[in-house]
This record gives structure tokens, C-alpha cells and sequence, in this order.
């Protein structure tokens, strides 16, 4: 992820002696670039949602039966369309370390992630940690990330 402003913030000049009103004025402007939290207000899985992660959604039409080498749209969260039958992905391009992809397939069809599939090239490969192929039952979402490591696409979790 990248951030959208580059610059630092000009912070206020602190005072011979520190008070409340240069600490105000810290966090005042340390807030028009980061968003701050009150830690005793607690936090919920929405807030953290919409407050943190707001992810780039990004379209994919793939197609019936083996997806190969798949390009994402260059976004976290990708809307799989396109497929009228069963479909599959072997391996997926532009790997990085640490970089996540969630994939939801919005057809009726099932989707399966292949294990360790030679259809796709070695470092595009998917390992689902189960030794086999999973599958969602029609719309469900898979979230994965790469390693350099293993030089794989590593499958977290399946919502079917």
C-alpha cells in the first residue's frame, strides 16, 4: 500500500516548558495526516474496516474451467466475473512479499483454487496448505499472499 501524502507535518514549536495547549496543538496537527484513536473507546470490526484497510476494488472476467497465470487488476480486492460453469485458478502473476489478494467470485459457479497446479509457472503457483484443490460453493471469497520465501502464492481463508 502506498501512502497518499508524502510530506511531514510541520509541527508546533514546543515551549520552554511543556504544557496542555502545545500537546493540543501537537495532536491537532499530527491529525490532519494520521487518524487517531481514542485507545479507551475501543475499536470495532467496522470502524477498523473503514477507517484502515478501504480497499481498491478492481474487476477480473475470467473464463470457464482452468485460469492460468492470472493478471490482477492491480487492486487488493479483486470481483471475479465471467465464468458460466465450474472454473478454477492455478497461479496467479506479480507476486511480492507480504502483497495480499482477495478474490470473490460474484458468479453462481463454483470456484476452485488449485494446489500446487503445473498449469501455472512455478512462482505463480498457489499452496492451499491442505495437499489438495479447495473449492467455494458458487459466490465465496479467497484471501491469499505471497511469499518470497516459498516463492508461492500462499492460500489464508476461504468464505464459501
Amino acid at each position: 500500500m502506498a501512502f497518499q501524502r508524502f510530506a511531514s507535518p510541520t509541527l508546533p514549536t514546543p515551549p520552554e516548558e511543556y504544557e496542555e495547549s502545545y500537546f493540543m496543538n501537537l495532536i491537532r496537527s499530527l491529525g490532519s495526516y494520521f487518524s487517531i484513536h481514542d485507545s479507551k473507546a475501543g475499536l470495532n470490526i467496522d470502524s477498523v474496516i473503514s477507517d484502515f484497510i478501504q480497499l481498491p476494488i478492481g474487476a477480473m472476467a475470467l473464463s470457464n474451467s482452468a485460469n492460468h497465470n492470472i493478471a490482477l487488476p492491480k487492486k487488493s480486492f479483486a470481483r471475479i466475473t465471467g465464468p458460466s460453469t465450474s472454473f478454477s485458478i492455478t497461479g496467479i502473476q506479480g507476486g511480492e512479499d507480504g502483497k495480499i489478494a482477495i478474490l470473490y467470485n460474484t458468479t453462481a459457479n463454483a470456484m476452485t483454487i488449485a494446489n500446487a497446479n503445473a498449469g501455472s509457472t512455478a512462482a505463480n503457483q498457489i499452496i492451499t496448505n491442505t495437499g489438495s484443490d479447495v473449492a467455494t460453493t458458487s459466490t465465496g471469497i479467497v484471501s491469499l499472499i505471497y511469499s518470497v520465501t516459498d516463492s508461492r502464492w500462499i492460500l489464508l481463508s476461504v468464505l464459501t
